[in-house]
This record gives structure tokens, C-alpha cells and sequence, in this order.
């Protein structure tokens, strides 16, 4: 996530408009900046399979290419609406103290580095963690990683990668399978 997250923040800099952060009152903000780094951040919840699905090679409102800059293609008109409807709701410096913020997070860091000392005081008695096969944004080898660490602090944990075409937006959806195990994790504890 650092490199993704990293770059969104580039995007909004890069932007003349930003101004070193000073764009308040200016009549400019980075909103080309901004629109990008949600365009580039966008892409990552959504797996290559649901973007196939849900744009493929299809074109925007015409019969063929123009050869052109401008968006022959569904999933660049597509990309460029939730570039643009985030600026509408969206401040550019809150957006990048938020993407620092997780640039800067490492939660082994404070514990020698060792992921596994940063659960060894943890108090919940169980976890349960569920990875996407499709989710670029956390992929299942950084799901597996806690749950390594969970198991050396000798925390009792269940895992399981679940199949969907959504990508990190899978946990939003009704993906079979999910909610039976989250139920079956709730339910179990109440014994």
C-alpha cells in the first residue's frame, strides 16, 4: 500500500494549482492533482477482472476510436467522473494528511519490528481475518503476514481468502460465503 498510497500524494503535488499547500483563498486549488490521485486510487479497488467485466475495451459514446486525447473509452469516462465527483467532496491537503498518515503507519515499527510483539498485549480473545483474492489495495500476502504474527503472539486466529471478481471493494458487496463466516465467527464466541 506505502508505493500506491505515495504516489497518489505525487499527483496532488505535481499539481501547479497546490501551490505548497498554500491554495486557500488563491481561486486555485489542485483539482487536476487531486482527480488524478483518485483516478490512480480508484483503480486499485477494483480488480482486473471486474474492470473487463464492467468496461472491457468498449467506447464512450461513439461508433469508433478518434485517436485522440480526449475519452474514447467507458472505463477512462468512468475514471474521470470519480476523479472529478471527489474534488467536488474532497480537499486536496486533507486528502494528502490522510495518505500520510498511512505512508507513516508500520504497526510493527514501535515493536522492535516484529508484527508479532505488536499483538503479544492484544486482549481480544480471537480474530478472524478474510482476504480477496482480487484485492490489489491489501492483497492476501499482507493478510497472511498478520496472521503469522498473530499465531507466533499465540493469538487464536482463523483466515480465509475468499473468490470475487470485485476486487478491495469485495467486502462492500454481497460476496458469497462472507457474511455465513462472519456470522459463524460471532456466533461462536457467544458460546
Amino acid at each position: 500500500e506505502f508505493r500506491r498510497v505515495l504516489f497518489r500524494s505525487q499527483a496532488i503535488m505535481a499539481d501547479p494549482a497546490w501551490q505548497e499547500g498554500n491554495y486557500y483563498g488563491t481561486g486555485k486549488a489542485p483539482d487536476s492533482g487531486l482527480a488524478v490521485a483518485r483516478m490512480a486510487a480508484h483503480i486499485t479497488y477494483l480488480s482486473e477482472e471486474n474492470l473487463t467485466q464492467k468496461f472491457g475495451r468498449r467506447l464512450q459514446d461513439r461508433e469508433a476510436k478518434t485517436f485522440g486525447f480526449d475519452a474514447d473509452f467507458q472505463v477512462e469516462s468512468y475514471l474521470r467522473h470519480q476523479g472529478i465527483s471527489f474534488v467536488e467532496r474532497f480537499d486536496a491537503n486533507s486528502y494528502l494528511y490522510i495518505t500520510r498518515a498511512m505512508d507513516y503507519f508500520d504497526l510493527a515499527e514501535d515493536h522492535g519490528g516484529v508484527l508479532a510483539h505488536a499483538f503479544s498485549e492484544c486482549r481480544a480473545t480471537r480474530f478472524c481475518i478474510i482476504s480477496f483474492d482480487t484485492d490489489w489495495l491489501y492483497p492476501t500476502v499482507e493478510s497472511r503476514h498478520i496472521v503469522h504474527a498473530l499465531n507466533a503472539a499465540g493469538a487464536p486466529v482463523s483466515f480465509v481468502e475468499l473468490s470475487s471478481p470485485f476486487g478491495h471493494d469485495a467486502f462492500l458487496l454481497d460476496v458469497p460465503g462472507m457474511n455465513r463466516i462472519i456470522d459463524g465467527f460471532l456466533r461462536a464466541g457467544e458460546r
